[in-house]
């Protein structure tokens, strides 16, 4: 009887078992097809191609491109608002205070911020002051008990998601990062070049870097650098990352034959000594990564290694500081929160951290898409 029982089972259990591997591989072998894609169209002639030279200045990305990703977090976060009852429970506690959202979720202070940068930013609640309340269409279309409720797709909570979210210790790739180490650099390679090298191209538009002399902080890939070389030959440019990643930067640097215009430094930014006497010097979705501190660090040592007259340029996807969102950066402020140590800014608070190691003449500049350029000048 146990065997048939166990035979049962085995029949039952091992197809699902099959599923899940094929499921995986295919997801693998997906990612690896797109990867080899990816390094076969990085190169000038690629850029021919597309008549890319005869363009004055970057194109914004398209909508649709941009939206895609911060529609799904949204969508799951709201999802999970309603699942876990929060949002009945700011319905019937209007004017909650933001203590006690983060004690009725049992979260840690920055998965709970970011939660309310999103249901702030997608108009489910409002704000008087400190207070926090349901506004007039989140009650008519995510409380359960309205004739209007709209049903959701139900929330993917996973395990590490509320194992963050609860105990706020993050690990894995930022954890790596902090001690020297780099994650995965192959895997990251991608996304962080296709963020950021339109950003090269339309920071140099803005025609607010000064001088000959620029190192590029924790450069990635090299997408900074590169645009910058095509755009302007004069320029010397370094960049600086992890040892451990170096070699992805020196490959995509070569594939655009700049192997000779652009240097690569490997080295940990917080423990080791920088280059001085920079002109301008580059960070380029770096503060985010970071909590407060380890921000004030990086605008200390920018300080300290420019010449006077240098300036620091920060590329950041920002929150709007006199209304709600945008959504978008609400988004990125969760990933933050979840995978890294960091969130994402308003103007005000990036101002004062480079305005506390020394900077004058802060500005903000409207970079590309959602993203911004702060420039603060070394007197």
């Amino acid at each position: 009887m146990t065997l048939i029982i166990l035979s049962y089972f085995a029949a039952a259990i091992i197809p699902i078992f099959l599923f899940l591997i094929i499921f995986r591989l295919r997801k693998r072998i997906r990612f690896k097809k797109n990867l080899t894609a990816f390094w076969s169209r990085q190169n000038t002639e690629s850029l021919k191609k597309i008549q890319f030279g005869n363009l004055q200045k970057m194109p914004e990305p398209l909508n649709f491109i941009t939206e895609m990703e911060s529609l799904q977090t949204t969508v799951q976060t709201i999802s999970l608002s309603v699942e876990l009852g929060l949002i009945d429970f700011i319905r019937k506690n209007p004017g909650l205070k933001y203590k006690q959202i983060k004690e009725y979720l049992n979260f840690s202070h920055r998965p709970v911020h970011a939660l309310i940068e999103i249901l702030f930013a997608s108009e489910v609640i409002k704000q008087y002051e400190d207070s926090y309340f349901l506004t007039e269409r989140a009650i008519l279309y995510l409380l359960k008990e309205s004739p209007f409720f709209q049903q959701l797709p139900p929330p993917r909570i996973g395990r590490r998601f509320l194992k963050i979210a609860r105990s706020g210790v993050v690990k894995g790739t930022i954890d790596k990062w902090s001690r020297g180490k780099s994650s995965l650099p192959k895997n990251w390679a991608m996304q962080q070049h296709q963020y950021s090298f339109p950003l090269g191209f339309a920071l140099y538009n803005l025609e607010l870097i000064k001088g000959k002399n620029i190192v590029d902080i924790a450069g990635g890939t090299g997408a900074v650098c590169i645009a910058l070389a095509l755009k302007n030959p004069s320029f010397e440019l370094k960049l600086i990352e992890l040892p451990t990643s170096i070699d992805i930067a020196r490959k995509m640097i070569a594939k655009y034959e700049l192997s000779d215009r652009i240097k690569c430094v490997g080295m940990d930014m917080f423990k080791n000594d920088w280059p001085d006497n920079i002109d301008s010097l580059l960070f380029t979705n770096i503060f985010h990564d970071w909590d407060d501190n380890h921000c004030n660090i990086l605008a200390t040592k920018a300080f300290n290694a420019l010449r006077p007259g240098g300036v620091i340029l920060i590329q950041e996807a920002l929150f709007y500081d006199s209304k709600p969102g945008p959504l978008w950066t609400a988004h990125w402020s969760m990933a933050m929160a979840l995978f890294m140590q960091g969130r994402q800014f308003h103007f005000s608070e990036l101002k004062k951290i480079i305005e506390d190691a020394g900077f004058i003449q802060i500005q903000i500049h409207s970079l590309l898409g959602y993203y911004s350029t702060i420039i603060g000048v070394k007197p």
